[in-house]
């Protein structure tokens, strides 16, 4: 898998995290179309993620390991 893609995969990945973060500690302050949304695109980042790194898995590489295939 390229260099970028697996940079942007692992940024989405955190951006997932992220939000479910964010979104549980300001669940108060926001109005429940926030809420949802915060949620439900973290809920796909997070599954991006996760798909990525079964893949790696799959393919016996290390997930962490940004580097170009050649």
């Amino acid at each position: 898998m390229k260099k970028r893609l697996s940079i942007f995969i692992f940024v989405c990945y955190i951006l997932g995290l992220m939000a479910v973060l964010f979104s549980s500690i300001f669940r108060s302050q926001l109005s429940d179309f926030a809420l949802g949304f915060c949620e439900g695109v973290s809920i796909v980042f997070i599954i991006v993620g996760i798909f990525y790194i079964g893949w790696c898995i799959a393919k016996k590489k290390n997930p962490f390991k940004i580097e170009d295939d050649k």
